[in-house]
């Protein structure tokens, strides 16, 4: 479906954050909710966001239509995935989407399989991907770019060797490492920053304290080949 009249100067993820509350107040969970932007110092939205549901919230999510949010009135209409008549507002989007990476959560993957073969079939099914195998045919599925998630979405309920596989959700936004860098990235909050660093000054500690070690087992064995 797609929403506008949010506030365009406002940052991504603050409008993909709204959106999902907005559309819970009234007990809908949204799959995704992408608020693409169209300027490559992503500082602008583009005026139309794309949210995905399951198809049972549909009719429920269109009573949305001309609802406040933040003081925004917005209008949301049915945007189904064979639909193009918003294209050209959102292909200059696509520049900054493809180095996004999104986490999807699937289930549905055959139980039995190993997990090694369960990467395996997950790769076959979404090409380019990452994947982290947990158990009862769950999985997590790194995808970059909106493309590669618009076709994860399409196959969602599809039969997958048999078996049926839903994507039940995916996280909020993050960049690919080394694409975004600078304090302006805003995928990144500032308690990652500061975790990162955290362990960052971490490991140099450590490496300095084992390289202390190896310093001093050196002396000891000077000193006892001198006796």
């Amino acid at each position: 479906m797609s929403v506008e009249g949010y506030d365009t100067s406002s940052s991504r993820d603050e409008v993909e954050e709204a959106l999902r509350k907005h559309f819970a107040s009234r007990e809908i969970k949204l799959i995704h909710a992408s608020a693409p932007e169209v300027d490559e110092r992503r500082t602008i939205l583009c005026r139309y966001a794309l949210i995905y549901l399951n198809e049972e919230d549909e009719e429920k999510a269109l009573k949305f239509d001309g609802s406040d949010m933040r003081g925004r009135i917005l209008r949301v209409a049915a945007y189904p995935f064979d639909s193009n008549h918003l294209e050209h507002f959102f292909a200059p989007t696509k520049a900054q989407d493809k180095y996004l990476q999104r986490t999807l959560f699937v289930t549905g993957f055959d139980t039995s399989l190993t997990k090694d073969d369960t990467k395996v079939m997950v790769r076959r099914v979404f090409p380019g991907s990452g994947c982290l195998v947990l158990s009862e045919g769950r999985v997590f599925v790194n995808l970059r770019g909106q493309d590669a998630i618009d076709k994860a979405l399409q196959l969602s309920g599809d039969s997958v060797g048999g078996f049926k596989i839903v994507v039940n959700g995916i996280s909020p936004l993050k960049k690919v490492r080394g694409v975004c860098t600078g304090s302006g990235c805003p995928s990144i909050s500032s308690a990652t920053i500061s975790a990162m660093r955290e362990r960052s000054k971490a490991a140099r500690l450590a490496m300095a304290e084992k390289d202390k070690a190896i310093l001093c087992e050196g002396n000891q064995e000077t000193i006892m080949t001198t006796d």
